[in-house]
């Protein structure tokens, strides 16, 4: 006699007063009814196939279809085998960042749209549904403006692309002095300023950046908190390109709760300023329905923290992103709302331990 387990790797959730069986792994769903729900339950632990009731049954008919549909599994069956590797590979993990990935995985057959056909969905869904605007702005907060032109780059200490690269390292240990406004600000205009602003007709604004965005939409947000930058107060800060420079939204965070909010990592609590990233999910949601779209997003949020650290390093700053941070803390330090623009990570920027003064080359002393 078979034994029958329910299936370890899918979820259930309620929509519109159904319970749904999202099978994440291979992108099937059902409606579960009251007694297959119950017999889900009952097959929680490996039992056998009739012990829930004789062949012919309806509840045995029930199981049997549950058992085809993959909802249940069958010891030593491919399906359990599949199982058994999936508990090797990401059970350390638990589910959550396994339900991400595969519910994010594309299938054999998935539609690709081509450039035309994604532009024109976009366009006409705009008709009816309006773009979400690529800017996040505080209008009552006050601005401290910083240069939006091109950065000249001819006093850094290591303009060059490949000498950047090849400098940048963890850095997490920072002297005490300040970081000049300035390179912050040539930082932030790199991560996420605008190297171009489109008018387009239909989709109103849309900011082209120095790092790739799926569709241009651009959901990556910088906040800053200042501890010790040169013609900076200490406190919140988030930066409006469009407004050309840093919002003030905050005042002076005590020391404890900054501590507590980085994992009371003192690189990132100690640190000259250190730069929050969030995403405002809906300028993606709005053109991508589906689930890879967070994908993109957690891509794009790698693409801006490597331009800041390659730009520390261009300047002559120290610089570490972490993502192990508590994210709920943050979000509350800032006033993000995490449903809507959840923390994805943060890096620390100073000057770092033993350096030279950093934008003055070596060479002119």
């Amino acid at each position: 006699m078979p034994e029958i387990k329910t299936a370890d790797h899918a979820v259930m959730f309620t929509q519109e007063g159904k319970i749904v069986w999202d099978d994440y792994v291979n992108h099937r769903q059902f409606a579960l009814t009251d007694e297959s729900l119950r017999i889900v339950r009952w097959f929680g632990v490996w039992r056998d196939l009739e012990s829930i009731g004789a062949r012919g049954s309806l509840d045995h008919a029930i199981a049997s279809r549950l058992l085809e549909e993959g909802v249940l599994v069958e010891y030593g069956s491919e399906q359990h085998v599949r199982e058994e590797q999936l508990t090797r590979e990401w059970g350390r993990w638990g589910r959550g960042p396994e339900y991400q990935h595969f519910s994010a995985r594309t299938t054999t057959d998935a539609r690709f749209y081509s450039v035309i056909e994604d532009e024109m969905m976009s366009v006409n869904r705009a008709l009816s549904d309006p773009p979400p605007s690529p800017w996040r702005t505080f209008d009552d907060a006050p601005v401290v403006p910083v240069s939006q032109s091109r950065p000249d780059d001819s006093a850094w200490i290591r303009p060059r692309l490949v000498d950047a690269l090849h400098g940048r390292r963890s850095v997490r240990q920072f002297t005490q002095d300040a970081v000049p406004l300035e390179q912050l600000g040539i930082i932030a205009q790199l991560a996420v300023g605008a190297v171009e602003v489109i008018d387009h007709p239909a989709l109103g604004q849309v900011a082209l950046k120095t790092s790739p965005s799926a569709g241009a939409r651009s959901p990556i947000e910088l906040y800053v908190y200042s501890r010790n930058v040169e013609g900076l107060e200490e406190g919140l800060y988030h930066f409006a390109a469009h407004r050309g420079g840093f919002e003030r939204i905050g005042a002076q965070v005590p020391a404890s709760e900054m501590r507590a909010a980085v994992g009371d990592q003192p690189w990132l609590s100690e640190c000259a300023a250190l730069l929050v990233y969030t995403a405002v999910l809906e300028r993606t949601s709005w053109r991508y329905a589906s689930a890879r779209a967070y994908r993109d997003i957690l891509i794009e949020v790698g693409h801006v923290s490597q331009t800041v650290l390659v730009s520390a390093s261009a300047l002559g700053l120290g610089a570490v992103t972490a993502t192990a941070v508590r994210d709920e803390l943050l979000e509350r330090m800032i006033g993000a709302e995490p449903a809507a623009e959840p923390v994805l990570g943060v890096t620390a920027l100073g000057i770092p331990l033993g350096s030279p003064v950093p934008g003055i080359s070596a060479e002119s002393g």
